[in-house]
């Protein structure tokens, strides 16, 4: 359970308000340093949701920034690619503001959004063969003769071993997976007889929760994954924003260990 279910909105302000202005804060603390994020730089407010997800959900993020708005701690200012916030004592914001526009409209592009979508999956479809699981379709929303018709919905893919079939969704994005998919796609696994098998850049623990009674888990990768070339615009992602992205070249044992071991629990039962 996060702290934004237990803590109080007034708290999880004045844990924002101290982002604000503390430098030591520690929002600041983990990773390399971040040269373009500082107590007078503007942030977009997914940027500040992700900033803080370890610790609250994204909704309650996003309703502490509107409320600290609305007291006038905080000014808005609204682009066609983002909402920005930033302290109101700051002062000749606009090219900050712009910078990070560019950059937004950088990683927003159809044909890179597209690539990293398209570059997970394929990383966690080499994950899965090397791993001794059989893909049986992708992009499906059919299982041994049975077709999911309530929605338009499909899979990522369709997996097999030990006799155990998984219904795979990749999520390779910054905001979590939307509710009206996420339960669409549990309840076609269970139509289809499918154990349900997310790969989420992240998901709150709402959502975990809600896997647990159709046997299925979430796999959480917590970085946005960039093909190898996109170097230069994850250090600048990074550098000026903070945001979570690097380039990966194959996944990472620990996620391949983590699918086993959730694997093995599922053969076990």
């Amino acid at each position: 359970m996060l702290d934004g279910e237990v803590l109080t909105n007034e708290e999880v302000k004045k844990d924002i308000r101290s982002f604000f202005k503390n430098p030591n804060h520690w929002a600041y603390q983990y990773g390399s340093p971040t040269p373009g994020c500082s107590l007078r730089s503007p942030y977009h407010k997914i940027q500040i949701e992700m900033l803080f997800e370890d610790k609250y959900f994204h909704w309650v993020t996003n309703r502490a920034i509107d409320e600290l708005v609305s007291e006038r701690f905080l000014k808005l200012k609204k682009k066609d690619v983002a909402h920005f916030v930033y302290r109101s004592d700051i002062r000749y914001i606009k090219r900050e503001i712009n910078r990070r526009c560019k950059i937004i409209e950088r990683y927003s592009d159809p044909v890179i959004t597209r690539a990293i979508g398209e570059y997970a999956e394929l990383l966690f479809s080499f994950m899965f063969q090397l791993n001794g699981f059989k893909i049986i379709g992708e992009n499906t929303n059919e299982y041994r003769g049975l077709r999911w018709e309530k929605t338009k919905h499909d899979l990522d893919f369709v997996v097999e071993k030990d006799f155990i079939a998984y219904g795979v969704e990749v999520k390779n994005t910054l905001s979590y997976m939307e509710e009206d998919e996420f339960e669409a796609k549990v309840e076609m696994c269970k139509f289809l007889g499918l154990t349900p098998l997310w790969i989420l850049r992240n998901a709150p623990a709402t959502q975990f929760e809600r896997m647990k009674p159709y046997n299925g888990f979430i796999l959480k990768f917590k970085t946005q994954i960039y093909p190898l070339g996109q170097e230069p615009l994850v250090r600048d992602i990074w550098e000026k924003m903070r945001i979570p992205a690097s380039v990966w070249k194959k996944v990472p044992e620990k996620l391949e260990y983590l699918l086993l071991k959730q694997h093995e629990k599922r053969i076990s039962r």
